[in-house]
């Protein structure tokens, strides 16, 4: 592909507002755009930004199936680039010999996805580096509970695991009986440390960063799903994300949960080696496509002091008390009407007219897994470290 030319892109996980958003984005800078979901619903599907929808396999389900068909698509339609958004993007590098050399699949080699979607693995390779963690230890079973050795709150999740999913806050002794076990999905205890919370979103290849967004936690949804989004300069998070990701050569785009502690300095949490929230922050002026094809000099970031929100979800959970640390009805009426909504865009409302049957799909899927609504809305999904 020459720089600069108009390409044919598929975007994975069209049901999500990551993907609309992208999808946006990449139109307004003249390029052709389809997406791919496992439901029929999705909405993205109905932005004028999309020119194809294609209907796939669910991937944790069938995830050989799932592959193939985008292979497929890549071979028919003549996709230049596939952008994986959520963790279908490991299932892909496990089978990305599938995929012409004449289509560039944006995401890193398996070993690199595992190793920073593997939250243990994660902490652990940051040790290897020299890079200061918070306190962890690994629970693979009832034996390494008896042996936890902190002295201060910590959390427990799951080494595979994701927002939709339970965070337990426990104390030292507590018995975790609530705690099962799987041999390929053990958990992790972290330290539980207090301090300013930020999110961020990288465009990355090779090791080198073309475009970051920072923002701190504000509005979310039991303090870690975020719904507002706002640009901040952070210049030690730029750092340390532009050190991790040149040392593990990644490809792809990441986001990394961060604690600034006043006394003890920056840790980060965990990774996400996909998209995160923070594509939502960019413009079309910003021009991220050059990003995706490495193809811009300067580091691209989101215009400061817009704030953008996922509507549906600061009407739903916003006003919650438990939202936002000190929050009030008048304070959330005052930053819903300041924000810009994700979703609604004008000249392109198909998306949001489409939200009532697209949740009902999502709602589907809750019911026929027997998850949450928002586990729902990613469950087929996700990837739990069982080997295709």
């Amino acid at each position: 592909m020459e720089a600069g030319e108009r390409k044919h892109i598929l975007i994975t996980f069209g049901r999500s507002f990551l993907t609309l958003n992208l999808a946006r984005l990449l139109a307004a800078a003249g390029h052709r755009v389809s997406v791919a979901d496992s439901l029929p619903i999705a909405v993205s599907r109905y932005s004028k930004a999309v020119t194809g929808f294609h209907r796939v396999s669910p991937p944790k389900y069938r995830p050989q199936e799932y592959c193939r068909e985008i292979a497929g698509i890549v071979e028919s339609e003549g996709i230049d680039m596939v952008i994986p958004i959520h963790e279908e993007t490991d299932i892909l590098s496990m089978m990305a010999g599938l995929f012409p050399p004449t289509c560039d699949l944006f995401l890193s080699d398996f070993e690199t996805e595992d190793m920073l979607h593997n939250k243990l693995s994660f902490q652990e390779a940051l040790q290897n580096m020299g890079i200061p963690t918070l306190k962890f230890a690994s629970i693979a079973g009832p034996d390494d509970i008896a042996g936890l050795d902190f002295d201060t709150p910590f959390a427990v999740k799951q080494a595979y695991s994701r927002g939709s999913q339970r965070v337990y806050k426990a104390y030292p002794g507590d018995t975790l009986d609530q705690l099962t076990f799987d041999p390929t999905n053990p958990w992790i205890a972290q330290e539980w440390m207090e301090g300013d919370r930020y999110c961020t979103y990288s465009i990355c290849r090779d090791g080198e960063m073309f475009a970051h967004a920072a923002y701190p936690v504000s509005y979310a949804i039991d303090g870690s799903s975020c719904l507002t989004f706002e640009q901040v300069e952070h210049p030690g998070i730029e750092a340390w994300v532009r050190d991790v990701v040149k040392r593990t050569k990644f490809t792809g785009h990441i986001g990394f949960d961060f604690i600034d502690h006043p006394e003890r300095g920056l840790h980060t949490i965990e990774a996400n080696p996909r998209a995160t929230s923070g594509i939502m922050m960019f413009t079309p002026e910003d021009r991220i496509d050059r990003a995706f094809f490495g193809e811009n000099e300067e580091l691209i970031t989101p215009p400061t002091g817009r704030v953008r929100m996922i509507g549906i979800g600061m009407a739903l959970y916003g006003w919650r008390k438990d939202s936002l640390p000190g929050n009030s009805f008048r304070r959330f009426l005052r930053d819903f009407r300041a924000a810009d909504d994700v979703i609604a865009e004008k000249g392109d409302m198909g998306p949001a007219i489409m939200l009532i049957p697209a949740y009902t799909n999502i709602l589907r899927n809750s019911i026929k897994y027997r998850v949450g609504l928002a586990g729902g809305f990613m469950h087929d999904h996700e990837w739990d470290g069982h080997q295709i």
